[in-house]
């Protein structure tokens, strides 16, 4: 979750540590810090809260020197308080962290037996004296850093600093994500290549259980026993431009309005011709025949995509669908049988869950395919899938998914169309209607955000509210979870997305005339029913909100707000009612006056269990 950063720098690190720290705020900002070696001595500043503090502290008393780490964090053990922050340190080592140390307290008692004088209560400060023990048993560097790898248990990524004349920067990766980059600045480790887009023109992307060191003259790699490895440089990948707000007020706004391009980005890289579709990072999905079963398994967001694929994929090729939360997955014994197809979703590629469930499942039955639907390339799920559907959403900054979503959304769409026009669950002619109404859904999607005021008479609904409860049918349930988790996200309102049918079987006891409700009611999905469904909730004096894509002369009778979107077949419906629930998340949480890119006690990339 938290955002690493290190550098061997040509001039002063310490304007480079604080750029990067900007561009990973979103994975973590409880609190900040940086430190820097000068002349042989660590110099380390902290503060807690938004990273503007730590900015606020280094005007008045900057750092000098050429080595340095960085890190923003997202708290796991101890509270958000300067105490906790990284990086922590001895008297000559420093280090930055990000993932847990498992057996953390068991160190912790070791070593202060030993001396060690802790001052945090992060499982991250034991990797700092167990170094300095390390240390003080060899003189030989490389020795005593893999030694104190060695005895660190749980997933963990991270960069360290000695303070002596060597100007090493060290590192390592496992479980978590870290990259090397170069440039002319000098040479980096990074959570993300975002951080360091301006200042390298190469990265590297290390493995799993490599670690390494670099100075300004040479840069050092090594796998899990301390063979060197070479290192696989290649071009940054054009991305800083895109990760600019713009003129939006809000990366979530901008990321909202991306959406259009983002389908259309995704329509012309696998349906360019608008009646075939080619995966060509997933060959097995042409030349392999359908399996039995398939697995999806993802988290949050990434899962509600996950659940409205299985009523697409299980009406077209009639085999079993199961879509289990990651967490779940892992430690629930899954039977997984024979001719299976194992997907994974996620944003980043490199969620904890998802990541540990892929390795669980290959373990398990290496015969099986994987497949991944992932948005950044240069992922851990992506390196380690069978085969790969990248979203091309580019860079996703505000912390509630909007566009990496809805890209989730119609990769899944084009990847049920693909397996049901090769299975011939589907002829040509309505493989190619399904496409085109993908393609006008782009032009839907177009003229909805274009009138952005027709969202704001929603806003007043959730003046005096308690909560909110979402409703739908068929594909429309997981988009009223997602609706729900948009709202409760940003704006801290509880909300929760319920099955309209199952509605009388509990939530119906909450409703009031200060619980808004919001209906989504598309043609495709049971509508009649649906209907009836909101009848039930107005004659409780709920305030319902009505999403549909019905003429509104046959809408229901008072109603409290309307929101009408084009109309959408089977699969692209979802993505057009998608885009109402994301404004009217947007716009509650502005009136309320919450942070809408930075939500409390949340980060983009969950990287931890």
């Amino acid at each position: 979750m938290c955002g690493i950063i290190g550098a061997v720098a040509h001039n002063n690190v310490q304007a480079i540590l604080l750029q990067a720290l900007k561009t990973m705020e979103y994975r973590g900002y409880d609190s900040a810090g940086i430190c820097v070696v000068s002349q042989g001595k660590l110099q380390t500043t902290k503060a807690k809260g938004k990273l503007v503090n730590l900015e606020s502290l280094l005007e008045t008393t900057p750092l000098t020197g050429h080595l340095g780490i960085g890190h923003t964090r997202w708290a796991t053990h101890g509270v958000p308080e300067v105490r906790n922050a990284h990086p922590h340190q001895t008297q000559t080592i420093a280090v930055v962290h990000n993932g847990i140390i498992e057996n953390h307290q068991t160190l912790r008692q070791q070593l202060e037996e030993k001396g060690a004088n802790f001052t945090s209560d992060t499982d991250s400060e034991t990797i700092p004296w167990l170094w300095q023990q390390e240390l003080n048993n060899t003189s030989d560097e490389e020795q005593a850093f893999l030694s104190m790898l060695n005895q660190l248990e749980g997933a963990f990524a991270i960069a360290g600093v000695k303070a002596n004349k060597g100007q090493r920067l060290w590192f390592a990766r496992r479980g978590s994500p870290l990259l090397l980059a170069k440039g002319k600045q000098g040479v980096f480790v990074a959570s993300d290549a975002l951080a360091v887009g301006t200042a390298a023109d190469e990265v590297a992307y290390l493995k799993e259980g490599e670690w390494g060191w670099a100075n300004s003259q040479d840069t050092q790699v090594f796998d899990p026993d301390g063979n060197p490895v070479d290192i696989p440089w290649e071009p940054m990948p054009e991305m800083v431009a895109a990760s600019s707000k713009g003129d939006y007020d809000h990366y979530m706004l901008k990321e909202i309005h991306e959406q259009p391009r983002v389908f259309s980005e995704l329509l012309h890289a696998y349906a360019a011709d608008k009646q075939h579709i080619h995966f060509p990072q997933a060959a097995f999905i042409e030349n392999d025949p359908l399996p039995s079963r398939i697995i999806m398994v993802a988290c949050g967001t990434s899962y509600h995509a996950a659940l409205t694929a299985r009523y697409w994929l299980e009406r077209y090729l009639k085999i079993p669908v199961e879509v289990d939360v990651a967490s779940e997955f892992r430690y629930r014994d899954p039977v997984i049988g024979d001719n299976t197809w194992f997907i994974t979703l996620s944003q980043s590629g490199e969620t904890a869950d998802t990541l540990e469930a892929l390795r669980l499942f290959k373990r398990q039955t290496p015969q099986n395919k994987t497949l991944v639907f992932c948005n950044v390339a240069s992922s851990s799920m992506v390196r380690e899938s069978d085969g790969v559907i990248e979203l091309y959403a580019g860079p996703e900054i505000g912390v509630a998914s909007t566009k990496a979503y809805t890209a989730q959304l119609l990769a899944l769409a084009l990847f049920s169309l693909k397996l049901a026009s090769d299975n011939h669950a589907l002829s040509p002619q309505d493989t190619a209607s399904h496409l085109q109404s993908l393609y006008v859904a782009v032009d839907g999607a177009k003229d909805l955000l274009d009138k952005p005021e027709q969202f704001e008479p929603l806003t007043p609904l959730f003046g005096t509210a308690h909560g909110a409860l979402f409703l739908g049918r068929g594909p429309c349930f997981p988009l009223a979870l997602e609706g729900a988790l948009k709202l409760k996200e940003i704006s801290y309102l509880h909300a929760e997305g319920y099955a309209a049918g199952e509605m009388k079987h509990g939530p119906i006891a909450l409703i009031d005339k200060n619980l808004p409700v919001v209906v989504l009611a598309l043609r495709q999905y049971h509508l009649d029913k649906v209907i009836s469904n909101l009848h039930e909730v107005q004659a409780r004096g709920a305030k319902v909100i009505l999403v549909t894509d019905m003429n509104e002369k046959d809408c229901p009778d008072n109603v409290d707000a309307l929101v009408h979107i084009p109309e959408g077949d089977f699969f692209s419906a979802p993505l057009l009612a998608s885009i109402p629930l994301q404004y009217l998340a947007y716009n509650v949480a502005k009136a309320k006056g919450t942070d809408v890119d930075q939500p409390r006690n949340l980060a983009k990339s969950v990287t931890v269990e």
